[in-house]
């Protein structure tokens, strides 16, 4: 079947290429028969079809997914002083920015919270671990060319590294919001609700990635438009506001209706409501504002493994 001899292995598990193309990765398992031998019987993984394949590879490249977001954290950061720290003061830069033009200039921001700075860094880190994640996983297959090409990697663990990257950063940054929070207010019982909202959003931003990584590789040009899509996506995002906000401005209007349909199908605008809402409203999100999400989530994930199923056999093709 022209398979290759896996070449790279983490905690047992050992990544190899095959499929008639020798191309197609695949999850190789490893057991050993004996310790003193140091004899390993390498055999396939029950063979999947369709996006289910995509599911599973997710899961058995998770070690490997985890060393490569490590090892690209650690190269990013190595390079500066306050390393991981900028990550952190990038957003509330902006929100100091945003924060003084609304609040201070436009006299704005009460109205539309209380705590407006706080306001906009929430949603400014959720929009940041978003954007950088659309943008690294659109290139991720290009950059990664050689990795490709030279050692059996399963491909899910390249957006899987940025996606575990950019997450890392966004959960250190809501643990500083927390602490801060906790000092100045106490502590709440309803952020509970966090954890779910940090698996909520991982789930989602991997479907994101998956979504825009495959097909993406083999159309540059659609590359290039990424980062005009995310300006306008932006401002059409509750970042300096939020959707109840916008519901309220717009009620009794013939827009309400579509602005509804529009926020069934942001990715991040409830997330960052949510976030808002349990933090800074001590608030208990509803059953149904829970299922939107969940639902929400799972459809993002299931779309991602379907498109990385669909255009990963001819993916080395198109990379360029």
């Amino acid at each position: 079947m022209g398979m290759r001899e896996p070449s790279l292995s983490t905690e047992g598990v050992w990544f190899g290429t095959g499929g008639t193309s020798g191309t197609e990765p695949m999850l190789l398992t490893s057991s050993c028969s004996s310790e003193r031998s140091g004899v390993c019987v390498v055999r396939g993984g029950p063979k999947l079809v369709g996006p289910l394949r995509a599911v599973r590879e997710v899961w058995d490249a998770r070690h490997l997914t985890y060393e490569l977001a490590r090892a690209d954290l650690v190269r990013h950061t190595s390079r500066l002083r306050l390393g991981i720290l900028w990550w952190f003061l990038d957003p509330l830069v902006l929100a100091l920015i945003y924060w003084g033009l609304v609040d201070q200039l436009l006299g704005r921001g009460e109205s539309i919270h209380p705590r407006y700075w706080l306001f906009l860094f929430l949603g400014l880190i959720v929009w940041k671990q978003f954007a950088q994640c659309l943008s690294g996983c659109s290139g991720v297959y290009n950059r990664r060319q050689g990795l490709i090409k030279n050692l059996a990697v399963p491909l899910v663990t390249l957006p899987g590294a940025v996606v575990l990257q950019t997450f890392h950063l966004f959960v250190q940054a809501i643990l500083v919001v927390i602490v801060f929070l906790g000092i100045s207010g106490g502590v709440s019982l309803g952020w509970i609700q966090l954890l779910g909202l940090l698996g909520i959003q991982f789930i989602t931003m991997f479907g994101i990635g998956l979504m825009v990584a495959a097909p993406m590789a083999r159309q540059p040009d659609l590359r290039e438009l990424v980062p005009h899509f995310l300006k306008v996506l932006f401002y059409l995002s509750p970042v300096l506001y939020s959707f109840d906000f916008l519901q309220a401005k717009l009620e009794g209007s013939e827009y309400l209706g579509w602005l509804n349909v529009y926020i069934l199908v942001h990715p991040v605008g409830d997330l960052i409501d949510a976030y808002r809402h349990v933090l800074l409203d001590d608030g208990v999100l509803s059953l149904n504002g829970w299922v939107i999400l969940v639902a929400r989530s799972a459809l993002y994930f299931s779309a991602g493994c379907f498109l990385q199923d669909r255009f990963q056999r001819h993916l080395l093709e198109g990379i360029r």
